[in-house]
């Protein structure tokens, strides 16, 4: 398994100090020795609404498209993102795996607001990042960090992403990485027996 953590999810402990990062799911889209940057996908925002959006960046939309859109991390919230399935792709796409990719362009906004969408997607205003080794010290606990604190990390699941509900995901990512960090705990105990 790389040491990267891009493509798969990171899911905020329940006793995450950080408020801007507190019941979190992120998606990360980048990770490598420049740094690492994704995206939080379970926290749709009431305002600025879709159509507020579309208005103040003068993007034609049809009135019946009418997407949510979702608080995507403390750094660059006034940046527009779409975290998509690859059945859309533009030049500036960056694909992260086979069927997913992030794209921070102007353009795949305005295809979505004229019915061109890809069949899955997420609309994000901001993004989470990382400086180099950053993200590996808060995932390995380092001080002043504490191990209940360490983001969990678990593999990328399209159903969870894209069909759950918003504050029900953060829960279900929760119970699925704690299950799946004590399965890998019980296999590397039976191997040493």
């Amino acid at each position: 398994m790389s040491d990267y953590f891009d493509g798969r999810l990171l899911v905020a402990p329940p006793r995450m100090r950080d408020y801007r990062f507190a019941n979190s799911v992120i998606y990360m889209w980048k990770h490598d020795v420049s740094g690492a940057a994704g995206v939080i996908v379970n926290k749709p925002v009431q305002s600025p609404t879709w159509e507020t959006l579309c208005r103040e960046a003068a993007i034609e939309c049809k009135p019946d498209v009418r997407p949510a859109l979702h608080y995507g991390g403390p750094v660059m919230n006034n940046m527009i993102g779409v975290l998509h399935s690859l059945d859309y792709r533009i030049k500036t796409t960056n694909e992260v795996r086979n069927d997913l990719g992030f794209t921070l362009d102007r353009r795949a906004v305005e295809d979505i607001g004229m019915g061109t969408a890809p069949q899955h997607y997420i609309i994000t205003m901001g993004m989470a990042s990382w400086e180099p080794g950053q993200l590996e010290q808060e995932i390995a606990a380092d001080p002043p960090r504490h191990s209940r604190e360490s983001w969990l990390v678990m593999d990328y699941d399209r159903e969870l992403v894209f069909h759950s509900p918003g504050k029900e995901m953060w829960e279900m990512a929760l119970n699925q990485a704690i299950m799946t960090s004590a399965s890998r705990f019980t296999d590397r105990l039976l191997t040493k027996n």
